[in-house]
């Protein structure tokens, strides 16, 4: 569809409007180009309100969901899938102007249809065949064994996990036939396999509440405090047994597996670093072992460690400190993140959680978004007037582009004191549900290996990267040297 004397207007997650230029559409997709000094938009963010105009004609008004990003300078491409229903055909009657809109939907299937690569159509049909017998069997079963909303928890606890041992190596298989076919897919057609992939498997994957809610993102984001919650909880939930071992086949995909392990690190790294405030309280002592180099760490004011948390979430990382280790007691966190009702459940939750261990920890926290933090620092506007023993960001950096995660570590890095340390992670290209995430749940993220994360801020501090036990997560550490 022509784009000219057209435009895009939209509010991001955060309520800010922005209006760009139309660049493309079709009916899966938008792309535009949008004034983006301050980073407005981010990966897997939904967009509300997003209206299309082309002339003085409203083609579509809803939300999207960005799927990629390409900067040049201040100006940001951005790609969006549609997800609300056309509003091209409002007012319309019969007429010639109705025919052309009937003519150029089916011109848009035919299109479509012919694009979809025929690999990626069996491993789809495949998935969604084997997912719909299961349910009409499990549906069968469940009358047959008893199982239902009033059955014993034990029983029914039981009956899933039997299924789930039976059906798990088979799912696998079929997950990993999906993943397989779109890795020759042609980057311009992804659109018209993710609407087709949507159109077949989001009537049965949608009952998994883990799922659903990673499509949905009814906080505007993916990845967020209930996700998390449901990344470390329990497997089993949903409303039947099918519900139940669609949500836990999610939860086994390797991002949320990794997720679970990235807390343990980070927990390991707030303990260890802790660990070198406190000792450095009364004299000065060498760098952690795993640095190589003789600095002397200066002498900690007060005994207190001191250490800023940008994109918090819920924080579970603390959570486990506080249980793993008396010395969290001397630690000082403030925890930032732009979402009031992530914060909320943070002061509900965690706060109280933690100080009933450890009455010494203390925590505050400060809605603030990465858009005002930039603008501040770009602007000119007043610096940050505390300085940390430690600042790490967690979680954010998988959906920002290079130049936006290059600005932050510097900025990150000027916040820590001499000896201190920046922390920052990221998701590794080499894990193994990059289609089902992107294509199914539109949850895509800006997947980096170590050398990419060492480009990020080169010649900043001491540097050393690491990747996990599962091979997903990857690690930037930035030391501060002793001046």
């Amino acid at each position: 569809m022509s784009a000219t004397n057209s435009h895009v207007s939209f509010s991001n997650s955060q309520g800010q409007e922005a209006r760009g230029s139309l660049v493309k559409l079709t009916r899966q997709m938008v792309i535009f180009e949008v004034y983006n000094p301050y980073s407005i938009v981010q990966l897997s963010e939904v967009l509300n309100e997003l209206r299309i105009l082309q002339g003085a004609r409203e083609t579509y008004k809803g939300r999207a969901v960005v799927t990629g990003l390409i900067n040049t300078g201040l100006m940001l491409i951005v790609s969006a899938s549609l997800v609300d229903p056309w509003s091209d055909l409002k007012g319309l009657g019969p007429g010639p102007v109705l025919r052309r809109f009937v003519r150029g939907f089916v011109g848009d299937w035919e299109d479509a249809t012919a694009s979809l690569e025929k690999p990626f159509q069996i491993a789809v049909t495949n998935l969604r065949n084997f997912l719909q017998e299961l349910s009409r069997w499990l549906e069968h079963w469940e009358t047959e064994a008893g199982i239902g909303d009033h059955s014993e928890a034990d029983r029914s606890l039981n009956f899933v996990t039997d299924v789930d041992q039976g059906i798990e190596p088979r799912l696998t298989t079929l997950y990993g036939e999906f993943e397989d076919s779109t890795k020759e897919i042609d980057r311009k057609r992804l659109p018209y396999h993710r609407a087709f992939a949507q159109r077949e498997l989001h009537p049965l994957m949608m009952c998994s509440p883990f799922m659903h809610r990673a499509f949905n993102k009814p906080l505007g984001y993916a990845g967020d405090y209930e996700m998390v919650r449901m990344m470390i909880g329990v497997p089993w939930e949903g409303n039947n047994t099918f519900a139940k071992l669609l949500n836990a086949s999610a939860l086994r995909h390797e991002a949320p597996a990794a997720h679970r392990n990235r807390i343990d690190l980070l927990q390991k790294a707030l303990q260890r670093e802790t660990h070198r405030v406190v000792s450095s309280h009364n004299e000065g002592v060498k760098q952690p072992a795993d640095e190589s180099n003789d600095q002397v760490i200066p002498k900690a004011q007060d005994g207190r460690f001191e250490v800023l948390n940008i994109g918090c979430g819920p924080a579970e990382e603390i959570k486990s400190f506080a249980d793993a280790d008396p010395v969290s007691g001397a630690a000082d966190f403030t925890l930032v993140d732009f979402n009031l009702e992530t914060l909320q459940h943070v002061r509900e939750n965690l706060i109280p959680s933690v100080q009933k261990a450890r009455p010494d920890l203390i925590i505050s926290t400060e809605q603030r978004s990465v858009h005002e933090i930039l603008q501040l620092s770009i602007e000119g506007g007043p610096k940050e007037s505390k300085q940390y023993d430690m600042v790490y960001c967690a979680g954010l950096f998988d959906y920002f582009r290079d130049t936006t995660c290059g600005y932050l570590i510097k900025l990150f890095y000027s916040w820590v004191k001499e000896g201190g340390l920046v922390l920052v992670t990221n998701v590794s290209p080499s894990h193994s549900s990059v289609a089902i995430m992107g294509l199914v749940l539109d949850w895509n993220l800006e997947l980096r290996d170590e050398k990419v994360m060492r480009s990020l801020a080169p010649g900043l501090g001491l540097q050393q990267t690491y990747v996990d036990r599962t091979g997903v997560n990857v690690f930037l550490e930035i030391r501060k040297p002793v001046t």
